[in-house]
């Protein structure tokens, strides 16, 4: 399905530290109401070698990213601008900045799309947990991540 390149992800804001949330909120993977906030801030930068999903043409991909509860509720959503006939798009500038509760056990997914006359169709995703972005203060430099879709 081909790989994605979502760089520049960071995830600021204050220190981690043990949460205290009702057993609901834990399985819902919602951010208990009396925690710190942080921010996962990023830019889709690329994606590689994605699979033609047109008869006519290649794929028109763009990127849906959302930050999700383990059960799949969404809380926010981004989406980049489409790429007209690309297999291996590349976006200059297209930002998400997604707030959540230090104590958030929630996802981050990155659904690449294809548009088209019809519904949008799914070229592959990636589904990253929160936790496993690294933690960085307020002036640290950009991270990194790459993708292989699923």
């Amino acid at each position: 399905f081909g790989s994605s390149h979502f760089g520049s992800s960071s995830h600021s804001g204050s220190h981690p530290r043990v949460c205290k949330d009702s057993e609901r909120e834990r399985e819902r993977g919602s951010p208990p109401s009396q925690s710190a906030m942080s921010a996962v801030k990023g830019k889709v930068l690329e994606c590689k070698g994605l699979r033609n999903a047109d008869f006519f043409g290649k794929s028109d991909p763009f990127v849906r990213v959302s930050l999700e509860a383990q059960d799949g509720t969404v809380y926010a959503e981004s989406k980049t601008a489409s790429k007209t006939d690309n297999l291996d798009p590349v976006w200059e500038d297209e930002p998400f900045n997604f707030a959540h509760d230090d104590c958030f056990e929630g996802n981050i997914r990155f659904r690449v799309m294809d548009t088209g006359l019809g519904p949008d169709e799914e070229l592959g995703e990636a589904l990253v947990p929160v936790k496993m972005i690294p933690m960085l203060k307020d002036g640290d430099g950009p991270t990194g991540f790459t993708f292989s879709l699923g």
